[in-house]
């Protein structure tokens, strides 16, 4: 196991195990770990654990809540925990948690191609043990769900360092409360109202809850994910893939048509106004199409047949809300479909460079985004109050997200610290507005350092201590 101690050493020679995504600054720690397999991440995260040493879980460090940051102490990394194998069901396979989407993806094609893995976060290269202490989702969460629903076992380090397996189906919490061999009694939190159906917000907590799912999206809290079974799912015939450039009055319309109808929708993206703008004075690229908002959308096909059922509805979809095909880009084969992925993954990519840049001359700069969510059937009010406070904040800012799962990405580009002061202002009383509609204030990114502050908007002090003394009791095993 690699071990590498001192914090000016550790700066110098591996300055990247001290920041995300985020571009939060002021990562440091004076020790650092690189463990190869489940024994060697247990000896060191119980030797931490002995000598009292607060421990940050390191990944691929693709987040933007700046999670992977460490503020001190030691980091144990998982980008040497590797390994991908077949089990005795063609459906599962085992997965070490250094393994990244990509990686998964090509083994599937290698190896599975009947199958594949559906969850589908903005970022490929996010490590299977990221995805799994987040929860992650993205746009394909739409038809199949976030991370959790795809996970069927996981091998775990508890903060004490002793090791724990779980397998979904095994144990379950009955009114609340659940006994254990390894971890003991364990009682959940009482929540004043349910959390909401995609959320990242704190612990997950549902009545008659599988263990399993306690641990999936903890964020690191319950232990470090070391190894996963992954449930992997049969390939479509066919899908087809669009990007309609409309009006925002055709894009609502065209929403609702399309969460209406009886087709396999994978996923129903947005690109609001004035992402085309940002993306044409920070790319380069140009549009020929008219219509300031972008409706994304993919769409499984079982048949053939079916496959030409989803195009004559799209067209007369089209056409009964004025949108021209000259106004569609269509994506029939995986290039298409990668082209248009990569246009939909271009406006969070230069979010991320511009942020980048501007924290070189301001370290104090850093991302600042929405990640919260309601009821679909209430995001276009959500939406429109959302829009009102961006535009008070004077921070410029664009809007693109998962809108028929009632997910925005609101992400402001302060450009010095006055605005960024406005911009984290306006955050929170974004993320106070989605509380208010009964939404959740981090949908999928979960909540890290950055938006920790927020969970008090979400939940009451009696809840979060509660959540609080539930992560104590686990650590304490």
């Amino acid at each position: 196991m690699k071990i590498v101690k001192g914090t000016r050493l550790i700066q110098n020679e591996y300055p990247d195990l001290l920041k995300d995504e985020s571009s939060l600054s002021g990562g440091n720690c004076q020790l650092a770990a690189w463990p190869e397999n489940l024994s060697k991440a247990a000896s060191f995260i119980k030797e931490c654990a002995e000598d009292r040493v607060p421990l940050t879980i390191s990944g691929e460090r693709t987040g933007i809540t700046g999670g992977a940051v460490p503020m001190g102490g030691a980091v144990v990394s998982t980008s040497l925990m590797k390994g991908i194998k077949e089990t005795d069901k063609p459906h599962i396979i085992t997965v070490g948690a250094g393994e990244t989407l990509d990686s998964i993806l090509e083994f599937c094609q290698r190896e599975k191609p009947e199958f594949f893995y559906p969850p589908d976060p903005t970022e490929t290269t996010a490590s299977i043990g990221g995805t799994i202490a987040t929860d992650a989702s993205g746009a394909g969460s739409y038809l199949y769900g976030s991370t959790r629903n795809w996970i069927n076992r996981i091998v775990l380090v508890l903060p004490s360092g002793k090791q724990l397996e779980i397998s979904r189906g095994d144990y379950f919490f009955r009114k609340g409360r659940l006994s254990h061999p390894v971890i003991g009694s364990l009682m959940l939190p009482s929540l004043a109202r349910a959390q909401p159906a995609k959320n990242a917000a704190g612990l997950y907590i549902r009545p008659d809850m599988d263990l399993i799912d306690l641990f999936i999206g903890s964020e690191g809290k319950l232990g470090l994910v070391a190894e996963a079974d992954l449930i992997l799912h049969k390939r479509p015939h066919a899908i087809t893939s669009f990007a309609v450039f409309c009006s925002e009055k055709q894009f609502w319309e065209l929403r609702t048509d399309l969460m209406n109808t009886k087709l396999r929708v994978r996923e129903l993206e947005v690109l609001a106004e004035p992402c085309l703008s940002f993306l044409q004075e920070n790319t380069g690229q140009t549009f020929t199409e008219t219509g300031d908002w972008v409706l994304v959308t993919s769409i499984e096909a079982s048949s053939e047949e079916e496959l030409d059922t989803i195009l004559e509805t799209l067209d007369v979809l089209l056409e009964g809300r004025g949108v021209s095909p000259d106004n569609t880009w269509g994506g029939f084969d995986s290039a298409q479909r990668k082209k248009l992925k990569e246009f939909r993954h271009l406006v969070p990519e230069t979010v991320n460079r511009i942020i980048s840049a501007l924290s070189v001359d301001n370290h104090r700069i850093h991302k600042v985004s929405t990640d919260t969510a309601v009821k679909p059937e209430d995001l276009l009010k959500y939406y429109t109050v959302m829009r009102k406070i961006l535009k008070d904040s004077g921070v410029q800012y664009i809007v693109f997200g998962h809108s028929g799962q009632g997910h925005l990405h609101a992400n402001l580009i302060p450009v010095n610290t006055g605005e960024l002061e406005s911009a984290m202002k306006a955050v929170e009383l974004i993320a106070a507005e989605a509380v208010g509609f009964g939404g959740t204030v981090s949908a999928e990114h979960g909540t890290g350092k950055l938006k920790a502050p927020l969970l008090k908007l979400m939940y009451s002090e009696q809840e979060l201590n509660e959540m609080s003394l539930l992560v104590q009791n686990i650590s304490l095993r």
